[in-house]
C-alpha cells in the first residue's frame, strides 16, 4: 500500500489528490470494516479534478459510501446505520393508489431539470442550503466516461415524475446503480402545487425497481418518510455485506415506456393479489365509467421537500 490518508477535523479522513487509485481501492474496505478515528462517517476529497474525481466517486460507491458534497469538497459518507428496503416490499398508501393515474414515471430523461429543481427546492435548514452542487453533479455524470476498471458498471441517473395532463416535472431524484443495488442520493417534489407527488414518485420507483430485478434500495440516513415507505435500519457491517454481494449481480434500470410509464400501471407489482383489480375490470371507483381505462389510482402521504432523500 503506497500512501495513507490524512486526518481532517471532526473525525474525517482526507484522500490526498496524489494518492493512487489502486491504494484508495485497497484502503476503503478497511475504513468500512474498522471505522474512522472518533467514530466519523466521512472521507473527504477535492472536487473538480475531472476524471480523478469521477474515479473517486465510483470507488466510493463500489465500497458502499454515499458520495455527496459539502463546502466545495467531495464527501463519502459511510453511515453507522443505513436505511434499506427490498423494492418489492415498498409500501403503497391508499392515497398513492388514488392519485397515481395522474402521473407518469421516467428514468434519465431530464438530468439537468432534476438537478436544478433539487438545488432550488431541496434544502437542509434554509432555502439555498443544498449539498448537490454543480461540481458534484458533473462528477456523477463523468462516471459513465470511465474505463471499466474504475467504473465497474456504476451508473448515475435522474428519476422523473411528470404530471400527465400538463407534462410538468413535479418530483424527481438523482440516484445511482451498483450491481443490483439502487441508491437514492437526493430529490425534490413540488409539494405546494402537487401535494403527495413526492410519495407517488417514490412508490412508483420502488415498483419499477422491483420489475427491473433490483434486490436492494438504499435510502441513506433514517427519516420518517423512508420508514413509512417500508425502509428499515441495518448496521454498517450488514450494509457492507449486502453491497459486497450484490455489486456483482448486474442489473439495468431502463426507462418505462408507453402505458407502463403510468404510475398507476406500475403499482400492481407491489400490491397483494387480493387488492389488484381483476384483468379486464376497473377499480370500484371507476365502475360505470366506460371511457376510463382499468387502472389503480394514486395518492400519497406528503414528503417534505426540505427532507427528501438526503444522505
Amino acid at each position: 500500500m503506497g500512501q495513507c490518508m490524512g486526518q481532517s477535523p471532526l473525525g474525517m479522513a482526507r484522500i490526498p489528490s496524489s494518492m493512487a487509485l489502486e491504494d484508495l481501492d485497497d484502503i476503503l474496505p478497511h475504513i468500512v470494516d474498522e471505522g474512522l478515528p472518533g467514530g466519523g462517517e466521512f472521507v473527504v476529497a477535492n472536487l473538480g479534478e475531472g476524471e480523478r474525481t469521477a474515479s473517486v466517486i465510483a470507488l466510493l460507491v463500489w465500497h458502499g459510501f454515499l458520495p455527496m458534497s459539502g463546502v466545495d469538497l467531495l464527501l463519502g459518507k459511510m453511515h453507522m446505520k443505513r436505511c434499506v428496503l427490498e423494492p418489492r416490499k415498498t409500501h403503497v398508501p391508499k392515497k398513492v393508489r388514488k392519485r397515481a393515474k395522474e402521473f407518469r414515471l421516467t428514468v434519465d430523461t431530464a438530468w439537468r431539470e432534476v438537478v436544478e429543481s433539487i438545488q432550488r427546492l431541496t434544502y437542509t435548514t434554509a432555502p439555498g442550503d443544498c449539498w448537490l452542487s454543480d461540481k458534484v453533479a458533473e462528477g456523477y455524470q463523468d462516471v459513465h466516461k470511465l474505463s471499466p476498471k474504475w467504473r465497474r458498471g456504476i451508473r448515475f441517473m435522474s428519476v422523473e415524475l411528470w404530471h400527465a395532463e400538463t407534462n410538468e416535472l413535479v418530483a424527481g431524484e438523482i440516484g445511482y446503480t451498483c450491481g443490483s443495488v439502487y441508491s437514492s442520493c437526493t430529490g425534490f417534489s413540488v409539494k405546494d402545487k402537487y401535494p403527495g407527488a413526492g410519495s407517488v414518485q417514490l412508490v412508483a420507483l420502488g415498483a419499477w425497481l422491483a420489475k427491473q430485478g433490483f434486490q436492494l434500495w438504499d435510502l441513506g440516513m433514517e427519516l420518517d418518510y423512508k420508514l413509512d415507505l417500508g425502509g428499515h435500519m441495518v448496521p454498517r457491517a450488514a450494509w457492507a455485506k449486502e453491497v459486497r454481494s450484490l455489486r456483482h449481480r448486474s442489473c439495468a434500470l431502463g426507462c418505462p415506456t408507453g402505458d407502463e410509464a403510468c404510475a398507476a400501471a406500475l403499482l400492481p407489482v407491489l400490491l397483494p393479489e387480493a387488492s389488484r383489480p381483476a384483468e379486464g375490470t376497473a377499480p370500484a371507483e371507476e365502475k360505470g365509467k366506460k371511457k376510463q381505462k382499468s387502472r389503480l389510482i394514486n395518492g400519497s402521504h406528503e414528503v417534505a421537500t426540505e427532507s427528501f432523500a438526503t444522505a
